[in-house]
C-alpha cells in the first residue's frame, strides 16, 4: 500500500528548517506551494501508522518551541491543525 506524504503547513523557511531539524530520522523535504512553505515526510516504512504517530510526536514536541501558535497537518487526505500548548502560568 502507497501512503502519502505527510505534509506540515509552515510559514516561512526558518521554521522549515527548524521541524526539519526535528524530523532528522526522517525522510523530509520542504517544498514551496502556493506561497506558502510545507515540510513533508515520507512514510516508507514497514509500520507507515507507527511512522505517522512519531511524526505528529514530534511535531508536538517541536512546537512550543517554534514560537507559532498552530500548524496545520495534512495527512491521508484530511487536514488538522496542532495547537502549541497555552502558555504556563507558573
Amino acid at each position: 500500500m502507497t501512503h502519502q506524504p505527510v505534509r506540515i503547513e509552515v510559514p516561512d523557511e526558518t521554521h522549515a528548517a527548524g521541524l526539519r531539524r526535528r524530523l532528522q530520522p526522517f525522510d523530509v523535504e520542504t517544498v514551496a506551494v502556493d506561497g506558502r512553505i510545507e515540510v513533508r515526510i515520507e512514510l516508507l516504512d514497514l509500520n507507515p501508522e507507527r511512522r505517522v504517530v512519531d511524526v505528529l510526536n514530534a511535531i508536538d514536541s517541536w512546537l512550543p518551541t517554534a514560537g507559532l501558535a498552530f500548524v496545520r497537518v495534512h495527512l491521508d487526505g484530511s487536514t488538522y491543525t496542532l495547537h502549541a500548548p497555552p502558555p504556563s502560568l507558573v
